[in-house]
């Protein structure tokens, strides 16, 4: 990669001239400059860039020095260091002595730019490997190659016990490199993957050497989302310990998202998988089953059917839950007794009843 761009270069000179009112150029390792505020300097040989490259060090240049100096004007001429190196010359036209005190500061910010610049790069490109692994792992038959190839480039430690975890984001704002950014600092970036898969879903597998530290992992990842203030649905699949299992995890999170009809921004498969087992029947047979137990019941009964079983059978609860009386709750249920001949209360009936509601 090419540290300093004409294109960078340009947008360092537009950015720092508003800050210094004074003329900016830009030269690369051969003393050309690349960029300046006066366009009729570009593509010129800078030789007291030359000199701050020959020498490792600023060159403050008088009007006594740019008589014998071509392409020069009085100014001060500060190298651009980048990892240790030097990849070009800044120079600041002017009296050098009233530059002085901003000569270090027009320094310090263009080399902190090229290092955003460096790492949006690197973090672009790690994303879109990390990207192609997902993508690979939802194939009927991913190639073992590749994903030997891209497991080795991404140095992911791929732990023993894994999850799937999908993210929906419906129609917001997000910084994919702050979601990242934020995520390595709470979990070592070697034992996950993430994928931005489209504009409203992402899609992370999760590793580690223990499963309820896997757990943990999911939850903090979950609370990354609600400090960003993003409104997230966000589901995990069953443990699984290898990768050929990893699609049947990523079906697991859209069942999650299919069935789910609680109001939790965080929910497992296990909080659903009584449910999938009834999508493994004919549906012609679900329906018929719904009908059978549930026809006449109004949609008062069925919410307060609902309720009472969401609150694990407690009538105290689950009448405060309606906010109504004791008394007007067992008035429904007893209604509801009447209307299908299956009592709620009662455990047998009571399971019944709840199959019904999740056909």
């Amino acid at each position: 990669m090419q540290i300093l761009t004409e294109a960078l270069a340009t947008l360092i000179v537009k950015e720092t001239v508003k800050r210094t009112n004074s003329n900016i150029n830009i030269m690369n390792f051969n003393g050309e400059i690349i960029a300046s505020f006066d366009k009729s300097r570009v593509g010129q040989i800078h030789e007291g860039a030359l000199q701050v490259l020959a020498n490792a060090q600023t060159v403050i240049l008088s009007e006594k020095d740019t008589a014998h100096l071509q392409g020069t004007q009085p100014g001060i001429n500060l190298p651009i260091i980048f990892q240790d190196n030097i990849v070009g010359v800044i120079g600041i036209t002017g009296d050098p002595q009233t530059l002085t005190h901003v000569a270090d500061l027009v320094k310090m910010s263009t080399e902190l730019l090229l290092y955003q610049n460096y790492f949006t790069y690197e973090l672009e490109g790690q994303l879109r490997s990390q990207e192609l692994f997902i993508e690979e792992l939802l194939k009927s038959e991913p190639s073992k190659s590749f994903m030997q190839y891209l497991t080795k480039q991404l140095n992911l430690a791929l732990l023993t016990y894994r999850k799937c975890i999908v993210v929906h984001l419906e129609k917001q704002i997000f910084s994919r490199s702050t979601i990242v950014q934020m995520l390595v600092k709470i979990i070592d970036k070697t034992s996950f993957t993430i994928a931005f898969t489209n504009y409203n879903r992402i899609v992370i597998l999760i590793t580690d050497e223990n499963s309820e530290t896997l757990d943990l992992k999911i939850n903090r990842i979950h609370q990354v989302f609600t400090s960003l203030n993003l409104d997230v649905h966000i589901a995990s699949s069953l443990v699984f310990t290898s990768l050929n299992e990893f699609k049947r995890a990523y079906e697991e999170c859209e069942l999650v998202f299919m069935l789910n009809d609680q109001n939790a921004s965080l929910v497992s498969f296990e909080d659903v998988e009584e449910k999938t087992l009834l999508y493994q029947i004919n549906e012609e047979i679900r329906e018929r089953y719904k009908k059978r137990i549930l026809e006449g019941l109004d949609k008062q009964s069925i919410e307060t059917l609902k309720c009472f079983f969401d609150n694990d059978l407690n009538i105290t609860q689950t009448a405060k839950y309606l906010y109504i009386h004791r008394n007007t709750l067992l008035y429904r249920l007893e209604k509801c007794e009447t209307q299908t001949g299956l009592n709620p209360k009662k455990y047998s009936d009571a399971i019944k009843l709840q199959i019904a509601l999740w056909c």
